[in-house]
């Protein structure tokens, strides 16, 4: 009997749970769809994700201006203020508080970004990783306190987001695919943490990349990392053939903000180049800057002294140095047989070139839906040169070109790097410090009150 009572008072006890749990569950769903949807606050400051994303937009003639903005913003307003909501599809988190990573040994975190775009992390089934970046333009709300009135640029986001889903395409064809993320455009509603504000237009969504920035890998890290473990990883993780398509991916789209924040490196060495809108010309202005470049402003900096680049005024009659700075280490230069590229393209590159080269740049904008002529044109003249030239020489003479104060002459390569005091080149290396006349900064003529240093016509 006192084994059934003892089985009798444990099912009694189940069931109560069940019946409390069930309680619970219920009070929570009345509690849920009690709540307002968020179209319905001017701010939530708590959002419920009750609702499925819509679906991502794959064509980029439909992108429009108020895709990438608020449309309702004086109706907004008038709503009342919500603690707690429904209806949104993401959590955000902000990127640069989105936590640590441990890599290399070390902790470190991600860069908030320059640009006036807020970056976050969310869930996404779209990445095999879960996550994904989100680039969000038009928050009225500033990312630092002295962005009070923010800028709303959304026909300039239009034109990034139509670069991106065209370069999506490209690097498919290419067989590039495993050192650019996967980007796409969708809609999104959900809250800016802690403030409330409700994000309710399109986003720029793009694969989060494995590892860390070369910022972040060479400057940064808790514990700071030693120089010899820098360049053990540099020398002997780093993976070279990635190296080489990334100078091609640059090359080819005329990349113009390849610095070290844009390239991240996992911790088998794998590299990911990030931020690919600033290409192809898109800003009639700049033609290529890239770490990976030896001919652009990024590259020739890590040779030299960015002062002395940068032509500061208080640089004096000071006589440049040169050290060998570890991005140095992703010269394609150093993993191609003689140093030069030529036409001895990676599978996939090849037919990809052949394939640009004998389209009009019409054909091309039409294909893979650039923004516009200019841009198209761009990769038809450079995919062309490549083809028909090879790399070193579209690199210094095909179009779109560089204003003259940017067209620097190619340093020699430095292929091993050691640490004494600082970074020097492990091997004889003499670079030329000279550079060319007229502004670096915004690539003018000199009109500066104090002497140009440079001495020679940039591209010659």
């Amino acid at each position: 009997m006192s084994g059934c009572r003892a089985v009798t008072k444990r099912a009694a006890g189940v069931m109560i749970a069940v019946v409390l749990l069930g309680t619970v569950q219920l009070s929570r769903s009345n509690l849920e769809d009690a709540l307002p949807h968020v179209d319905e606050c001017s701010v939530c400051m708590s959002c419920h994700v009750d609702t499925s994303p819509a679906p991502m937009r794959l064509r980029t003639e439909d992108l429009l201006p108020e895709h990438f903005m608020p449309t309702d913003v004086k109706e907004k307003q008038l709503k009342p203020f919500c603690e707690a909501c429904k209806g949104c599809t993401h959590h955000l988190h902000i990127l640069a508080r989105s936590g640590s990573k441990y890599i290399f040994n070390r902790t470190f975190h991600d860069e908030a970004g320059a640009s006036n775009n807020w970056l976050f992390t969310a869930a996404t089934n779209l990445t095999a990783s879960g996550r994904a970046i989100v680039k969000v333009a038009c928050i009225p709300v500033g990312k630092i306190p002295v962005q009070a009135h923010p800028q709303c640029l959304a026909e300039l986001t239009v034109k990034f987001a139509k670069i991106y889903l065209a370069l999506e395409k490209l690097v498919e064809e290419c067989d590039l695919t495993d050192i650019i993320p996967k980007v796409w455009v969708q809609p999104i509603s959900a809250v800016l943490p802690e403030i409330g504000y409700h994000i309710r237009w399109h986003a720029i969504w793009m694969e989060q990349a494995d590892g860390i920035s070369l910022e972040n890998l060479v400057r940064l890290g808790n514990p700071m990392m030693h120089p010899n473990d820098l360049l053990d990883i540099m020398h002997n993780r780093l993976n070279k053939t990635q190296v080489v398509k990334a100078a091609i991916f640059d090359l080819m789209t005329s990349q113009c903000d390849r610095h070290a924040q844009n390239i991240f490196i996992g911790e088998s060495g794998h590299l990911t180049l990030i931020d690919n809108e600033r290409a192809l010309y898109e800003n009639g202005w700049c033609a290529m800057d890239s770490i990976f470049l030896p001919a652009t402003k990024k590259f020739t900096i890590n040779v030299m002294e960015n002062a002395w680049v940068n032509k500061f005024k208080n640089w004096g009659t000071k006589v440049p140095q040169c050290w060998a700075n570890v991005p140095l280490l992703l010269d394609y230069r150093c993993y191609v047989p003689g140093g030069q590229l030529g036409t001895a393209w990676p599978r996939g590159v090849q037919r990809c070139l052949a394939k640009l080269a004998g389209m009009s740049a019409e054909q091309i904008r039409h294909e893979y839906g650039f923004p516009n002529l200019v841009t198209a044109t761009a990769l038809k003249n450079r995919t062309k040169a490549m083809h028909e030239d090879g790399f070193e020489s579209a690199m210094l003479h095909s179009y779109p070109v560089n204003p003259s104060p940017w067209r620097y002459r190619p340093a020699p390569s430095c292929c091993k790097i050691i640490h004494t005091d600082m970074y020097r080149c492990g091997v004889p290396w003499n670079p030329d410090t000279a550079i060319p006349f007229g502004d670096p900064i915004g690539g003018l003529p000199w009109r500066r009150d104090s002497p140009d240093p440079g001495s020679y016509v940039g591209g010659t």
